[in-house]
């Protein structure tokens, strides 16, 4: 009897040490991640599954090399065919928007809809990134990685598509990929993160296959709503600005003197009004003089029949985008190509039904988004962004100043537009989050440019804890730790989370910023009084990390409602 014990004792414990080889490492507790990363993600190869096998875009030395030598050529010809043309924009547009194409030619879609290239392809695998080489490591995003760090590898999956082609046949895919993870990891529920143009899938992917199968989704820095970007330049809405081209140089130049430099000499030229009616002037000349043929000859026969690129045109552009590149163009579009594109336009108009329809069958859905950037230099619109979506976008809907502006009511409480019971107000009057399509489930950082997510300097703290998440949970859940309003110190390359109902300059928290709190701040300026923790993050308005007397005449200033 005790030897069958035995036997039976130690057949169950090799069982069980054959379980623990056999079964996924997720099941002990971290929930697998799905990440979905932007445009230009994943890598393109051409003749793919071929000897002659090439990598599009490869980055390298010599790929930028050489896009450095011909385009240098192209436009040192161009200008001077130019000049000796006496302004002959189409001599210039023979030089230069030859070279262009040639980077273009490879990935563009022909206006029907069909690729120009046929042969073009790319990797997909559904093994986790704990069997990814390090080449293939180094490409994955900060999402990707941080959650490794945090739950390990083996828990991270990254799905690769094609960025060009239609949303909604990239959610398919999306849709196989995420059951193959589920069958891998014997989970019920995944996570995911969407990042930049990822978000169009991941919307796509809700509408046609809803919540079910997954746990937490983070749109983060999402293009799900569109950018300017894209609509300026499918509406022909494009000016060239002195003063966004020099905010856009200084947001570049991330302690280069170089482009610091550049910006001085730009600011010099757009506070000087003879200089930028001589220069800029000739400038802007200068670009819409080559846009006809840039169009003609460049963006119609390459993009307007990219279905990736019409889901990132927001929807109130989408008509008119149609109407300036086929009709004003004599094109006729394509009755299955329009049909195409207008199904994903009309997911993107009806997004907030389609996540209330996934967070109805048990996913948690969340926005974590970037402001107080400039955006492309492209048109004279100074939108509150993170450097490549505007943050009204990104958030689907909030109320956000003008970049370097404030909402209106400096030195007392801005009134949110719609009132729920809670303030959905960023400290420094910026942001009315009250009015996006999900104000309880959408974060905000200041000066988080799009790809700057990082692990070491707390910008990705927000999104882990929102992954991690075993309820749901929204922006008063820990208001604390994770309130909806977080500051990215650019000099500190620090993120933290800033606190709630306080005003910017109201050091002496009376709820009002007044004489009163200038006078308090030349003293916690001066070293008379230290000041408070709260005191540094609502005074120090320059957001250098320190208290001066620079933050003291800015308070003084907003307590006098003019600029600072």
């Amino acid at each position: 009897m005790k030897t069958t014990k035995r036997i039976v004792c130690l057949t169950l414990a090799l069982i069980m040490a054959g379980l623990a080889f056999v079964m996924p490492v997720s099941a002990a507790g971290a929930t697998p991640l799905v990440m979905i990363d932007g445009i230009g993600s994943t890598k393109l190869y051409k003749n793919f599954g071929t000897e002659e096998e090439e990598l599009i875009f490869s980055g390298d030395e010599e790929f930028i090399k050489g896009i450095i030598e011909d385009a240098g050529g192209a436009l040192l010809g161009g200008l001077i065919s130019f000049g000796i043309g006496n302004k002959d924009f189409d001599a210039l547009a023979d030089k230069v928007l030859p070279v262009v194409n040639k980077y273009l030619a490879d990935i563009g879609f022909n206006p029907d809809g069909t690729p120009v290239n046929e042969t073009i392809g790319f990797y997909r695998t559904t093994e986790p990134v704990s069997n990814y080489t390090e080449e293939q490591k180094a490409g994955l995003s900060t999402f990707a990685l941080a959650y490794a760090e945090k739950h390990g590898e083996e828990n991270v999956y990254n799905f690769t598509y094609d960025w060009r082609a239609d949303p909604i046949e990239n959610a398919n895919q999306l849709n196989e990929f995420i059951s193959a993870v589920k069958a891998k990891t014997n989970c019920k529920k995944v996570n995911m993160v969407a990042m930049s143009q990822g978000s169009t899938v991941a919307l796509a992917y809700l509408n046609a296959f809803g919540g079910h199968h997954l746990k937490n989704i983070v749109f983060a820095a999402p293009a799900w709503q569109g950018t300017s970007t894209v609509g300026d330049v499918f509406t022909n809405n494009l000016e060239l600005d002195a003063f966004t081209l020099e905010n856009y140089l200084v947001q570049l130049a991330n302690g280069s003197a170089t482009t610091h430099i550049a910006a001085f000499i730009i600011s010099f030229i757009a506070t000087y009004d003879g200089l930028t009616r001589e220069y800029l002037g000739d400038l802007n000349g200068f670009v819409t003089g080559i846009l006809p043929r840039t169009y003609t000859d460049s963006l119609i026969p390459y993009f307007v029949g990219m279905p990736g690129m019409w889901s990132l045109c927001p929807a109130e552009d989408y008509e008119a985008g149609k109407e300036f590149l086929f009709d004003s163009h004599g094109l006729k579009i394509d009755p299955e190509y329009e049909k195409k594109i207008d199904a994903y336009h009309d997911i993107q108009v009806n997004a907030k039904s389609v996540v209330e329809n996934a967070m109805a069958h048990g996913a948690n859905f969340y926005i974590v988004c970037g402001y107080n950037c400039q955006m492309p230099p492209i048109s004279p619109e100074y939108e509150s962004s993170d450097a490549v979506i505007e943050t009204r976008y990104m958030s689907g809907g909030a109320t956000c100043a003008k970049y370097l502006q404030s909402n209106k009511d400096w030195g007392k409480i801005y009134t949110q537009k719609n009132k729920d019971g809670h303030n959905h107000v960023s400290w420094d009057a910026k942001v009315d989050a009250s009015t996006c399509m999900f104000p309880e489930y959408t974060w905000f950082i200041k000066n988080q440019q799009h790809n700057n997510y990082n692990l070491e300097n707390g910008s990705m703290d927000i999104v882990l804890w929102l992954l991690d998440s075993n309820e749901r949970v929204t922006v008063t859940t820990d208001i604390e730790n994770y309130p909806q309003f977080w500051l990215h110190n650019t000099y500190k390359r620090t993120t933290k989370p800033m606190p709630v109902d306080e005003i910017l300059g109201d050091v002496d928290s009376s709820t009002a910023v007044n004489t009163l709190d200038a006078r308090l701040a030349l003293k916690l300026a001066s070293g008379q009084i230290t000041p408070s923790e709260l005191q540094l993050l609502i005074g120090d308005i320059d957001e250098d990390g320190e208290f001066s007397t620079e933050d003291a005449r800015s308070i003084l200033c907003i307590a006098a409602g003019v600029d600072y």
